[in-house]
């Protein structure tokens, strides 16, 4: 099961510019404590000393009726019950509404070792941006060994065997002002709606190791706007040798698919030889692909043109 670390929440939202709109009343206390998913936990029935199926591996939400109730405890000298809760590894306790937890709170918490931040979202808009936040992080991920370019707007996975022309292909769409997501190692993701999300690999990043010149920094070689870190997977095409003995699709009325986490991504085999120029061919896979995604499919147009005047003929022949 995919976990992260408070610290890496709090790095995420920092890289979305403090989407959860959060500052940290622990300083570095429970950094390491781990999340295990991006479902959160309202905490109100255990603030009343019932701790029957209390989730507490979840992330803890104060809400305004949670936090005022804290608030309430405190003043009142009723912090046992803040010590019993905490006696629950929580991973991390956030209040929202910006509501400031009582002093007693945050000093048993940071005994406890559990973070504690607090937001001005309502509660409402802070469980729906944590889902928003994390969800690639606790998505299924599978891992794929080949290229992933974004060409015209459509994610493309560049499959194929080793020295097929790979990498050829890609260093061409690149010089060409499409852009790279990631070469040799690719990880995609299944979101909740069902899309395929593709991500560079955190080690190799935007790197590519091309046969003869050895490993570039695209990043570098191109500028910023020759690359991107993720991108929706809508088409995946293999390249093979050109095989003189196999049938290849010359019309393209049979669409294929290739199956990734359990989804079906439009699929296309081009052979390759010498003269045939790849990177326009991957070009027009995409640009053909947006004309279907558009309602208008090429092959099927002219199938239907030719179904009619082959009709038509026969009527002429009949009268």
């Amino acid at each position: 099961m995919p976990k992260i670390t408070v610290e890496k929440f709090l790095r995420l939202n920092e890289e979305r510019n403090n989407f959860l709109k959060v500052k940290c009343l622990t300083d570095s206390i429970g950094l390491t404590n781990e999340i295990i998913g991006s479902e959160v936990n309202r905490p109100g029935m255990a603030l009343f000393g019932y701790f029957k199926d209390f989730v507490f591996e979840r992330i803890q939400i104060f809400g305004k009726g949670e936090g005022n109730y804290v608030l309430t405890l405190a003043e009142e000298k009723k912090i046992d019950i803040f010590v019993e809760l905490f006696k629950y590894k929580m991973p991390l306790c956030i209040f929202t509404y910006d509501l400031i937890p009582p002093e007693s709170f945050l000093e048993i918490a940071k005994k406890n070792n559990v973070c504690v931040i607090v937001s001005e979202l309502k509660t409402a808009d802070m469980v729906r941006n944590i889902e928003n936040l994390t969800e690639e992080e606790f998505a299924e991920s599978f891992t794929v060994h080949g290229g992933f370019v974004e060409v015209f707007g459509v994610g493309i996975l560049i499959l194929g065997k080793s020295g097929v022309g790979k990498s050829e292909a890609t260093l061409e769409l690149i010089s060409k002002g499409h852009r790279l997501i990631s070469d040799d190692t690719v990880e995609f993701k299944k979101l909740n709606d069902g899309r395929i999300i593709g991500k560079k690999n955190e080690f190799i990043r935007h790197n590519m190791e091309v046969r003869g010149i050895g490993v570039v920094d695209i990043s570098r070689l191109s500028g910023m706007s020759a690359i991107r870190d993720k991108k929706r997977l809508d088409l995946v095409i293999e390249l093979e040798s050109w095989n003189d003995d196999e049938q290849y699709d010359r019309m393209g009325l049979e669409e294929k698919t290739y199956n990734i986490l359990d989804t079906e991504i439009p699929y296309l085999k081009i052979p390759v030889r010498a003269g045939r120029n790849i990177c326009i061919l991957i070009e027009t896979a995409a640009k053909n692909l947006r004309l279907k995604e558009m309602g208008y499919n090429s092959a099927k147009e002219l199938n239907k043109n030719l179904i009619a005047q082959i009709g038509k003929k026969k009527s002429d022949n009949l009268i």
